[in-house]
């Protein structure tokens, strides 16, 4: 199943979007199971970082030296692509913790997704953190559900990891050699390294979790990898408002790794021209032999808005607005 983008583009746009009429009959089924809200867990220690990585995902950098210990549980909505998520950020002081596990079905009841953080750079609490995590695990396993676990290894600092290269990769082996006896095979977890240092690390580990929740994510991909190979992008990503992968392509390990160390850039470049305006925003650059091409389109759905970031190199000719409009067109579809 696949979406034609090859069409001659002086055909109307309303003819790009008749091959998704299958895979839009798909999305129709599938919108039932995005009803409900799903609930994300972030919890661990106090002082792992856990609000600090909240703040990122919201571009709230300047916040996060000013922030204090998070009192008690703090819960706030957010929608990913039309899905309600409820997301919640236990504080990881002692008293705190003890609070949850003595009232299990007031904060752990309903996760579908936790997320344990991990300050990799304190090892001397490394034995606490682990005996809480086993806690957490008890809990879901006396409420009978089964969610999916991610633990973020954080605080992996770029400096911090040229200085202690192959201490810190000791340390993660042992950690997750650790965890997964913890675990038990009970659950599905799975390992990201993260510092608010590089943005990226933490929009793509925490778009890589909402899509699993996401069931139409194999449709988004199949559109931007089909429309980039159409116009000779080397990368291409779509991002919501918040910041998270929609969907990516990379044409190869270096057009990621361009692309993903720009885009944190890009955004906060593109939200200072006009912070107020709703109207469509684009912005092309040309730096170091490539060609940018970043805008963003109102989300007339949600209220909100999606980014487009792609790269291309600098001898082809400026992307058509057809062809942007008819790849808009398509997003929205499936939006």
């Amino acid at each position: 199943m696949g979406i034609d983008l090859t069409k001659d583009n002086s055909k109307p746009i309303e003819n790009e979007i008749l091959p998704l009429e299958t895979m839009l009959k798909e999305k129709t089924a599938l919108e039932e199971q995005q009803e409900t809200e799903d609930k994300i867990l972030f919890t661990g220690l106090d002082n792992s970082g856990k609000t600090s990585i909240i703040y990122s995902l919201k571009r709230e950098i300047s916040q996060i030296a000013l922030l204090k210990p998070t009192r008690q549980a703090q819960r706030q909505i957010f929608k990913y692509l039309g899905k309600q998520i409820s997301e919640w950020d236990l504080g990881g002081q002692e008293l705190y913790r003890i609070a949850y596990l003595k009232e299990p079905t007031k904060f752990f009841d309903h996760t579908s997704v936790c997320i344990y953080t991990i300050d990799i750079q304190d090892s001397k609490r490394f034995d606490e953190s682990l005996s809480y995590f086993k806690d957490v695990l008890t809990q879901f396993k006396n409420l009978e559900i089964n969610p999916l676990i991610y633990v973020f290894f954080h605080k992996a600092d770029p400096e911090y990891i040229k200085l202690n290269d192959v201490h810190i990769k000791g340390k993660l082996v042992d950690l997750k050699d650790r965890i997964r006896k913890i675990v038990n095979e009970e659950f599905n977890v799975t390992f990201f390294e993260t510092t608010i240092y590089e943005l990226w690390t933490i929009m793509s580990s925490f778009s890589q979790i909402l899509l699993q929740l996401y069931p139409l994510s194999h449709l988004l991909d199949e559109t931007i990898s089909q429309f980039s190979e159409k116009v000779n992008a080397e990368s291409a990503i779509v991002l919501d408002q918040n910041s998270l992968l929609i969907a990516k392509y990379f044409s190869n390990e270096e057009a990621r790794r361009i692309i993903q160390n720009s885009t944190p850039y890009f955004l906060t470049l593109l939200d200072s021209l006009d912070k107020n305006s709703e109207e469509t925003k684009e912005m092309l650059v040309n730096r170091a032999e490539k060609q940018f091409f970043i805008a963003r389109f109102p989300l007339e759905k949600t209220d909100g808005w999606i980014y487009l970031i792609i790269m291309r190199n600098q001898s082809e000719m400026p992307i058509s607005q057809s062809e942007i409009d008819g790849y808009i067109k398509i997003l929205y579809s499936i939006l």
